[in-house]
Formats: C-alpha cells, structure tokens, sequence
C-alpha cells in the first residue's frame, strides 16, 4: 500500500482585534459616529436630529466595516495619507524608501575576503545573501520533496533559538531573463561569416525564450549599540557568525550553497531587478540601487522598468501538496520575484503568545454567545490554527512570523498590466489571494529585495 503523501495547512491569518474581533480603529470610527449622534439628537433634536443621527451611525459603521478592494476605509484612511504625504516628500526633498538602504562590505577574517552587506539605516539592521540551489525539485515525487521540506525546516529550526543574533531570514525565488552575452558568442572568421551569421541568428531568436531561476536566502542581524567604530565592528562579527551557521545548517539539510554574495555579486543581484534586458552596459553599473523612482498609486517606476507589488494576504487554507506553489514559480515569460521574511520568535515568547492567542479567541467566542452573534467558521478555523500551533510548539517546533511578496516586473505599463493578469492568474492556482500594494509600491518594492524588510 503507497505511503500517504503530506499534507500542510498553513492556516487562515488571524483578524482578531481588541473586542470581538473588532480592531481598535474600527471602535473609534463606530464610537465617534455614535458620539455625534448623541448630540444631534441632544441639540437638534425631533425628527430631523434622529434622521441625522441615523445616517451618521450607518456611515460610521460603514466606514469600518464595508469592504473595498479588501480593505475597509477604515484600513484605507492611513494608507493614502501615508501615499500623499509620501508624494508631498518626494516631490520637496527627493527622498524614497530606497534612501536609507546601502551597500557595504564587511572582511573575513585574516583572509582579505569580502562580503556584501546592506545596511538600512531605518531599521538599524545589516543583512547579506548566499546563492543557494537544488537539483530537481519541481522533478522529484512527494517523497522526496518531504524530505527536502523537512530538511528546510531543520535550518529553520536552529535560527529561532532563544537569544539569537538573527533578526530575519528572507528568501527570494526569482525568474529573469536568461539571454545570452554577446561577448560569448563565436568571433566572425572571413572564411565563416555566412555560418557565424547563421549561428547569432539562431541565438537572438531563442534569446527571449530563455528564462533563468535564482534562489536567495538572506539574513538581518540588529546593529548594535554604541560608538560608531564599535558598533560597526560588533555588527560585523554577528552577521559573519550567522552566515556561517545558516551554511552549515544548509550544507546539512543537502542544499547547495555557492556562498556568500561579495560586494560585486550583491549590487548586481540588486541591479538586475530593475535592470532592462538587452540594456547596453555604462556608467551606472558600479551603482546598486536605481537612478531614478517615480512611484504610483498602483506601480512603481525605476529607471526604465516598471513593477507591480502584491501582498499575500492568505495562503492556502486547505491541507496541500509539497508542490503547491510550481505553478506560481515555473510560470514561463514572467519576470517575477517571489519573497518571504520570517522574523524568528524565541521558544517562550512564541509560547506565551500562542497561549494568549487561544484564551483571547475562547474570550471572544463567548462573548458573541452571550450578546447573540453566531461564531464564524473563520473564528473557529482560526482558534483551531492557534490551538495546532500551541500544540506543535510544545513538540518543540520553532515558531516564525512570516509574510510574503509577489513582485512582476516589464518593460512598459502595457506590457505590466498583461503580466499582473499572468501573475494574478498563477496565484489561483496556487491557492494564494494576492492583494496589491496600493499606496505602498515603493515600499512593497524594497521588501522584495535582498534588505530582510517586510515583517513588521
């Protein structure tokens, strides 16, 4: 009899707010709108103040509860006056979120050896990559990608360790143009021209069907306090100590790792997710980040290319396969980015946590009982999510916050407004519901960068 194949349920993302599942902004706006109808009816008063007072309430509850492009307006007031207040700053100073990122390098050892390093000097975090590979997975059966997803899971597991340097872990799954350098191709000989000529013809048009896929895990350690030389020194030595554990611990699960990025292959990982394919080489390729951002209120511009950011609000509610994310990831002609930041939680706290978040949930089912709301089947899907992970917790699994990113990228808006439908398409098939970063693009951009941003 064939062993069953593993099944993995990532669980809904908790809504829970302060009272009944009601968020904090939701009781002000219901609260405020309350308030003023109290005093219409106080000092306008009859009919027309009770009318008055009516239509306030229903707008104040409409306001933090009617769904518009799955947010309410509630949620939508702090993102648009963060994307105004954003265009106002860019428009006076010329600042972007990319303004606080840069690129540093850090030596190992007695060596001479150089690593890469970004530093955000917004969040005070250093964070560097390794190139890391596999061979075969989307081949491999169900046996072997458990097995390869366990051995992942064990490189997770000695990162969320208690009084850990880590800070975040980030993986980047991106598709991009693979074409070919013309300065690998055959030298023109007088003797050969026509069979030169033939084999370059042959290369252009098989250049746009050729696509390239990299993985890139990164790691972010807090820079730490003190003197400027001090700190820089300490920070160094802790991300050096983290990235040679995360390759041992790699190494162990079986995967290849082609080592930590250097200054130069860091900036050209940066570059060429903005760069234009084709593009001829200049100046500017000594400079990681882009030129120029001009930022929208559903894309973003930088340089010549054009990308759109999504969120991943769910993913998958039901019990699914090892494979559930191929059909995003091997989508062919799509130049995309694929991210996820995990922020390790320590044993305790992840204990303490999840216990609270159970006897919270308890809380708020018995509290719609008692007042006459039925208990949602998301509310009990998600008490039953929070009691399973309490329950693997004390197993002794390692516990992470997590959350992902979706970036396609062209050439044009034309041609970017073709590829979200791609993109949108593919996330249904994975069982992903995607929601776009509006009024946050540039930020969403940097989140799909090697920086360890985007958990909050």
């Amino acid at each position: 009899m064939a062993e069953e194949s593993p099944r993995y349920q990532l669980g809904p993302r908790s809504r829970r707010g302060l009272v009944a599942g009601w968020r904090g902004g939701q009781l002000a706006a219901v609260g405020a709108g309350l308030l003023a109808g109290v005093l219409l009816l106080r000092y306008v008063g009859g009919a027309a103040g009770a009318l008055f007072a009516f239509v306030l309430v229903a707008i104040s509850v409409a306001f933090a509860t009617w769904p518009f492009a799955g947010r309410s307006a509630e949620q939508w007031t702090p993102v648009v006056a963060s994307h105004l207040a954003r265009q106002v700053g860019v428009s006076r100073r010329g600042r972007s979120a990319l303004s606080t990122l840069e690129l540093d390098e850090v030596p190992i050892g007695a060596t001479g050896r150089r690593i890469g390093v970004v530093v955000d000097s917004a969040a005070g975090t250093w964070t560097a990559a390794v190139r890391v590979g596999g061979s075969g997975f989307a081949l491999g059966d169900e046996a072997d990608r458990a097995r390869r997803i366990a051995a992942w899971s064990g490189v997770l597991a000695g990162s969320a360790r208690e009084g850990g340097a880590l800070h975040r872990l980030q993986w980047m799954a991106r598709c991009m143009p693979g074409g070919f350098d013309d300065r690998a191709a055959p030298i023109q000989a007088t003797d050969r021209g026509v069979a030169t000529g033939s084999y370059r013809s042959l290369l252009e048009q098989a250049a746009p069907l050729l696509w390239r896929h990299e993985v890139i895990v990164s790691l972010s350690v807090r820079a730490t306090a003190g003197p400027a030389r001090r700190r820089g020194h300490d920070s160094a030595d802790r991300i050096v100590d983290e990235l040679e554990a995360l390759e041992r611990r790699c190494l162990a699960a079986g995967l290849e790792v082609d080592g930590v990025l250097s200054p130069s292959a860091l900036a050209a990982t940066v570059r060429s997710s903005y760069a234009v394919g084709g593009a001829p080489r200049g100046v500017a390729d000594g400079w990681p980040w882009p030129l120029g951002v001009e930022e929208s209120w559903s894309s973003v511009r930088t340089d010549a290319t054009w990308h759109a950011i999504y969120w991943i609000a769910e993913w998958p509610r039901t019990g699914v396969g090892s494979g559930f994310l191929l059909p995003l990831m091997l989508e062919g002609g799509l130049r995309r980015t694929i991210a996820v930041t995990m922020a390790p939680v320590a044993p305790l706290r992840a204990v303490r946590r999840a216990e609270h978040d159970r006897t919270s949930g308890a809380a708020d089912a018995e509290l719609r009982r008692r007042h006459g709301f039925a208990v949602t089947a998301r509310a009990h899907h998600e008490h039953e999510a929070t009691t399973r992970r309490e329950i693997e917790l004390a197993e002794g699994h390692a516990a992470f916050r997590f959350t992902g990113y979706l970036a396609v990228t062209a050439d044009d808006e034309v041609a970017l407004a073709a590829a979200c439908g791609h993109l949108e398409q593919s996330a249904l098939q994975a069982q992903l519901e995607l929601h776009r970063m509006y009024g946050a693009q540039e930020e969403g951009y940097t989140c799909t960068l090697p920086t360890g941003r985007g958990c909050a």
